[in-house]
């Protein structure tokens, strides 16, 4: 029966492997964010407005999903089919408004919180580790930032704070097959984490379909899949 030392070895050869390369992995991550010619991302206001009496206010945080990446106006982005699917489903108006970066991490989400007014949502829409994923960020940093956000999002009591899995690392094609490995194993253990931390602290992680593509389609599914859970809540 192998020992629990042997066990933790493949382990830490991993977290060993990962801390030398995350610096190389978030050099290239951010010089890609900067060709601007690879990545769309909407213009205008961060906002989506749906007529109706009494609208329901939505924030999302996050990173490139979050922000639109792919599409170039919010309403065909996750900001616009989650607004279409609460107003039509609750029967009433829906502002839903974006405060996301491409290449957010969540200790930079962290970071820049306190300058985001959480007061007077009736939902919160968390969607982070993308970018995280890419640079390979470590478990315990991962862990102490996804902790602190969780904890101030529920502190502004909404009727719903939720958090998402990954976005997609099958987004990743352009990349190396060695480095989409271990962005996509990273991945995995990060939202291991997320599952752990919601658990703990009460707070539901919704699973975003896996896809090859940000387009106007998969916002739709993912606005669907998050509006859903948002209708229930507030309907409680």
């Amino acid at each position: 029966m192998p020992s629990a030392q042997s066990a933790e070895s493949p382990r830490n050869a991993a977290v060993c492997r990962d801390a030398v390369l995350a610096p190389l992995f978030w050099a290239a991550f951010r010089a890609r964010t900067r060709e601007q010619c690879e990545w769309i991302y909407p213009t205008g206001p961060a906002a989506v407005c749906v007529r109706g009496t009494d609208p329901i206010r939505i924030l999302i945080i996050g990173d490139g999903a979050a922000a639109g990446c792919g599409v170039l106006i919010h309403d065909l982005g996750i900001a616009g089919f989650l607004a279409r699917h609460v107003a039509e489903h609750l029967g009433r108006g829906a502002i839903v408004t974006v405060s996301a970066q491409p290449a957010a991490s969540a200790r930079s989400t962290l970071d820049c919180l306190a300058s985001v007014d959480l007061e007077g949502y009736d939902a919160i829409v968390l969607m982070l580790a993308t970018t995280d994923a890419f640079c390979l960020t470590g478990r315990r940093s991962w862990q102490r930032s996804m902790t602190g956000l969780v904890e101030a999002l529920t502190s502004a009591r909404c009727a719903s704070v939720c958090v998402t899995s990954t976005a997609s690392m099958n987004l990743t094609r352009s990349i190396s097959p060695v480095a989409r490995a271990l962005t996509g194993r990273h991945a995995r253990m990060l939202d291991g984490e997320t599952e752990r931390i919601c658990s703990r602290l009460g707070v539901p992680m919704i699973t975003l379909t896996a896809v090859n593509d940000l387009t106007s389609r998969t916002y739709a599914m993912w606005g669907h899949r998050i509006g859903t859970h948002i209708c229930r809540a507030i309907r409680r």
